[in-house]
């Protein structure tokens, strides 16, 4: 007589589970001129588990900025990339789970949602 018993682990309560841990967001063409939104930032909400990186690639005639905060409040402080010039990129590694608001200070009708799991 044979008795296999197995286990199955689920991760229960883990929001992250689904979460990419890697994405990457791109400016909109023509963004540095208004009228781009809700869409400046493609895709303008981005989902990420903790300790994965959000790449911003910055392929627009301008440069721009990806800040966390709002233009309405200013920097937050957990991320600022500083000026990301035509065809550069900036990354941060996420390790604090929750919602964070960003906005390019240039341009600040430019705003996004990243989503830290």
């Amino acid at each position: 007589m044979i008795i296999v018993i197995g286990i199955i682990a689920t991760a229960v309560g883990d929001s992250s589970v689904g979460a990419p841990s890697n994405a990457v967001v791109n400016n909109a063409p023509g963004s540095s001129t208004p009228g781009c939104e809700p869409d400046c930032f493609i895709p303008t909400t981005t989902t990420i588990r903790a300790g994965g990186t959000i790449t911003w690639m910055n392929g627009d005639t301008a440069a721009h900025t990806a800040t966390a905060g709002t233009a309405t409040d200013g920097p937050s402080g957990v991320w600022d990339s500083g000026l990301i010039m035509t065809g550069g990129s900036y990354s941060y590694t996420a390790d604090t789970a929750g919602t964070f608001d960003y906005f390019c200070m240039v341009h600040p009708w430019m705003s996004g949602v990243v989503i830290i799991r």
